[in-house]
């Protein structure tokens, strides 16, 4: 047991206590339904439709820059005034080295970057980050990307600076070949391979940085083939991840993807290029990141259909500009407000039963029921607590770590999760109890902003990040 002092030099306990991976809930056939009543005591809660600013999900606010204007720099008022105004809190920075490829890149530049990680932070947002060399796939712009060999130079230089600020990368996605970092259009490796050893240039470069950015973070790639292709090569498993694999420092784990011609054509404008390449997507993604934007309206455009691939290929972000023909369509449909409720994860807490007449000293349980009505579960790790605040003195907190993890939380299902801890034998008098589920990162772990919010009235704390479960009385 660790203690701490909070305030009126009271004591701010952080007890480790157990907390089980929580479990599906079985629905029972129709016909042979046994109503079994609920617990007395059950606290049932309302859902509601607000849009919330939660980490790491939403649409984005893209940002382009480039090596010839260093003066450019994000805000970190601007963050905070489209987080309160619009409810986003994450973004795309496309970084353009187009000066650089064939030279180190410019202390300037990475001061740059710097700068921006900091104003993320205090804005209280997260960064889906991109880095390629050219954003014209005009023959007068080549050379559109550096060799391998300069960029594993870059990524060198970059690395320091990404391992530094993990804590408010979203992901990163993998860049560095081809026009806007896409691998498609390339004067430095084959153009479009239709063989697999038309890749080995380019894996190089993709372990690199691997190993070169922070091991808990997802890698996006820009087609499913991609990924399909390094497995197959390298004597891997090719199936999608299954739950055992998934969240390791491993490529097929590590390895996400982006689909930047989202709902664009029949193929998503080559996206994809067979139907195992979209079941491998929908299965793997299940457990790795999707996002992207859209480029062009079309019949495939609809709000209607945008939701259903959403649903299939679990959407988290996407981009809240581009394309806007696409975006008008949703807005004019009413399909805007539901898809900006649910990109990434949407925890809606149902019921939950707790131990009743707890005593200090003694076992305590909170049987939560919850359901995920996003498109997805989260991708990054996410720590889970309950929180127990004096109801008559605030600054006596009594903070108890669980083991569950909401990545697991996955969308569409309804999930029974058992958190238990032994109350503290100091532990008398009414406590409010919260559910807490913060950032990990020590650096982001108290600041509210990064907490995640339940979808359901009154049970937010805004000014802990905290969701109120009950108040209760310990004996």
């Amino acid at each position: 047991m660790k203690k701490q002092f909070l305030f009126m030099a009271l004591p701010l306990l952080l007890i480790a206590c157990k907390g089980n991976e929580p479990t599906p809930v079985e629905p029972a056939p129709d016909d042979t339904t046994v109503v079994v009543p609920d617990p007395e005591g059950t606290l049932y809660f309302t859902e509601t439709d607000e849009q919330i600013a939660n980490p790491e999900r939403g649409f984005y606010v893209q940002k382009y820059y480039e090596s010839n204007n260093l003066d450019e720099v994000l805000d970190a008022d601007a963050a905070i005034n489209i987080r309160e105004r619009s409810h986003i809190t994450l973004y795309l920075h496309s970084y353009y080295l187009t000066d650089y490829i064939e030279s180190d890149i410019a202390p300037e530049f990475l001061e740059r970057l710097e700068k921006n990680m900091n104003a993320l932070r205090a804005g209280g947002a997260k960064v889906v980050l991109r880095f390629s060399y050219k954003h014209d796939e005009s023959i007068y712009a080549k050379p559109w990307d550096a060799t391998p060999e300069w960029a594993m130079k870059h990524i060198d230089q970059l690395s320091p600076y990404l391992m530094k600020h993990a804590d408010v990368i979203y992901c990163i996605q993998a860049g560095f070949i081809g026009v806007w970092g896409e691998w498609f259009y390339t004067t430095s490796y084959p153009q479009d391979p239709a063989k697999d050893s038309g890749y080995e240039t380019r894996w190089p470069v993709a372990e690199h940085l691997m190993a070169k950015t922070p091991s808990d973070r997802q890698i996006c790639f820009r087609q499913p083939q991609f990924k399909i292709r390094y497995l197959r090569t390298h004597g891997m498993d090719v199936n999608p991840l299954t739950a055992a694999e998934a969240y390791q420092p491993t490529i097929k784990a590590r390895w996400a993807g982006h689909n930047d011609g989202f709902v664009s054509s029949s193929s998503d404008v080559g996206t994809y290029h067979n139907d195992e390449e979209r079941t491998f997507w929908a299965e793997d993604t299940k457990y790795t990141l999707m996002g992207g934007e859209s480029c062009k309206k079309t019949k495939y455009s609809t709000g209607e259909n945008a939701i259903k691939e959403m649903e299939t290929y679990h959407w988290s972000y996407i981009c809240n500009s581009y394309h806007p023909d696409v975006l008008g369509e949703w807005i004019n449909s009413g399909h805007y407000e539901v898809i900006k409720r649910r990109l990434g994860y949407r925890f809606v807490l149902d019921k939950a039963t707790l131990t009743q007449a707890p005593k200090g000293g003694e076992a305590f349980q909170a049987e939560i029921t919850l359901h995920n009505a996003g498109f997805a579960a989260p991708a990054n790790k996410r720590d889970v607590e309950l929180v127990f605040v004096s109801a008559t003195n605030p600054g006596e907190k009594y903070i108890f770590p669980q083991t569950a993890d909401p990545r697991f939380w996955m969308a569409g299902e309804k999930r029974i999760v058992t958190l238990s801890c032994t109350l503290n034998e100091a532990m008398h008098g009414a406590y409010k109890l919260y559910l807490n589920l913060p950032d990990p990162y020590p650096s982001l772990h108290d600041d509210p902003r990064y907490s995640i919010r339940l979808a359901n009235e009154n049970v937010w704390e805004p000014e802990t990040g905290y969701n109120l479960l009950a108040t209760i009385n310990i004996n």
